[in-house]
């Protein structure tokens, strides 16, 4: 770490992307033309992964080549193996010291972090990946460690215990990883992973993925890096086509009672209720509880073993309610969550991406229902442009409405997608009596536009997409939108911002 590193904390934001690569576009390259051992090649191949994502294919070179990276990142954009594959390749076998520590916010990440490193190192004989975390019996961590293990990846919070307790000692640890090091701003971890860092060695190299990039995150990195080359990941298309998208626009004091009545309308098999603070979670649990919904709570204040206790009971659909908050409800993977209900709106569009994306898996359509004040309105509205998507009104799910609410209009000029396709909105679904042959031939009997033009349809519960070529888009609004289809009326308009 230079001295110049040292002393300009104050410049982190401005000085931070000095050094830049774009990791938006597609991946040409190949995981051996990255520069990877068989073993770890081997491995791959028995995952089935077959290409690099665009992060995997701009940080493991630059890992490769001994620099500092910062990966700006969402969950789901392979950054587990963009930072441990190259790891795992540093590492000296024959010696049993921690050579590398890869440090996360919470336990679910340390647990999913650590069975992704150890399914890569199959095929490496001699290295260990030992977890460490909080809510565990810490001597039997202890002992793990005692044994030998080349690669640490721990909480914040028992790495500090153990190194406390000079069961864990970092002189050799000169490979490290801060994993997604927003959360552990938020949840207050920023000045512990700081003196966790002095301990380590300053020729280290030294690793940082962040979903944002806040001021005191921007600061540790200028400060505790050298040189660092940034990478930015930004998904291409935030689009969530398999979710169907709903808002209720409540007055404050009424969002308890009408969040009861959208819950007893949809009757969801599984939700997940996300509230932004832990107090506002317990106290919409508390509720929830006492108008007798079965849900249980995940956050911050509940110890490790209730928040196992919890997501156990949920992932066993043992009650169908979850109240969330979003650090809780980190590595919390369960692929039949009908409904996701956005209790309080997310303070930005990528977290909103990020909940809906909990839902509508496997091939299944999900429900996102958001409730919104009047003066959120314009934050609505970004949420739209962000996801390319109308989002109606919530309709309850029993009654069959001759006219749907019609999404808000667009005012700024179509766009084709890269693929020179249009996609357009339809306000029925399945539910409406509507299936894609019934669009097909909306558009090329009602509209006379050619079969071929059409990209793709695709039929939801609660409504449906029409890709169409960019020139017969429009075409197809005119003589389709405000039109009756198999009895009912339908609305058509572009779905693109």
């Amino acid at each position: 770490m230079s001295d110049s590193a040292q002393n300009n904390g104050e410049t982190a934001v401005e000085e931070v992307d000095a050094v830049q690569a774009d990791a938006t576009e597609e991946v040409e390259t190949s995981f051996a033309e990255l520069g990877l051992s068989k073993e770890l090649l081997q491995t791959l191949d028995e995952l089935g992964y077959e290409k690099p994502t665009p992060i995997q294919a701009k940080a493991i070179p630059e890992l490769f080549g001994g620099h500092d990276v910062i990966g700006q990142a969402q969950t789901g954009s392979g950054k587990t193996a963009a930072f441990g594959l190259p790891l795992l390749d540093y590492l000296d076998p024959s010696s049993e010291e921690t050579q590398a520590v890869v440090l996360t916010p919470t336990r679910e990440l340390c647990i999913q972090v650590t069975q992704a490193m150890r399914a890569y190192a199959e095929h490496l004989e001699g290295v260990e990946v030992v977890a460490v975390f909080g809510g565990a019996p810490i001597r039997e961590q202890q002992a793990r460690l005692r044994h030998g293990a080349q690669v640490v990846v721990a909480t914040v919070g028992r790495m500090m215990d153990l190194i406390s307790r000079q069961s864990l000692v970092l002189t050799s640890a000169r490979y490290v990883v801060l994993d997604e090091a927003d959360e552990m701003l938020d949840l207050g971890f920023i000045e512990d992973v700081e003196k966790i860092l002095r301990m380590c060695p300053s020729g280290r190299q030294t690793l940082l993925f962040s979903a944002t990039m806040p001021e005191p995150v921007a600061r540790l990195a200028q400060t505790y890096m050298y040189d660092p080359v940034t990478i930015r990941v930004t998904p291409r298309k935030l689009t969530v086509d398999s979710v169907e998208q709903a808002y209720v626009m409540v007055e404050p004091k009424d969002k308890l009672q009408r969040v009861v009545e959208v819950l007893k309308a949809e009757e969801p098999e599984q939700a997940i209720i996300f509230c932004r603070t832990k107090i506002g979670a317990a106290r919409l649990d508390r509720a929830l509880s006492d108008k007798g919904l079965r849900v249980k709570a995940l956050h911050g204040d509940l110890s490790q073993g209730q928040r196992d206790g919890v997501m156990i009971s949920f992932k066993e659909h043992k009650v169908p309610l979850l109240v969330a908050t979003d650090i809780a409800a980190r590595g919390l993977d369960i692929e039949h969550v009908t409904h996701v209900i956005n209790y309080d709106l997310p303070n930005n569009p990528e977290i909103y991406v990020h909940r809906i994306g909990r839902t509508g898996r496997v091939g299944r359509t999900g429900r996102a229902i958001t409730f919104a004040t009047a003066k959120q309105r314009e934050d609505l509205k970004t949420i739209e442009r962000v996801v390319k998507a109308p989002i109606g009104e919530w309709e309850p799910p029993e009654e069959r409405l001759e006219h749907a609410p019609r999404p808000r209009r667009r005012e700024r000029p179509v766009e084709p997608d890269d693929d020179g396709t249009v996609k357009l909105f339809v306000n029925r679904g399945r539910r409406g009596g509507i299936e894609e042959e019934d669009l097909r031939w909306a558009i090329t009997e009602g509209a006379v536009i050619p079969e071929e033009a059409i990209a793709s349809v695709r039929v939801l519960d609660r409504f449906s997409f029409v890709e169409l070529e960019a020139g017969e888009a429009e075409k197809a609004v005119e003589f389709l939108d405000g039109t009756k289809l198999k009895g009912k009326q339908i609305r058509m308009e572009v779905a693109r911002s």
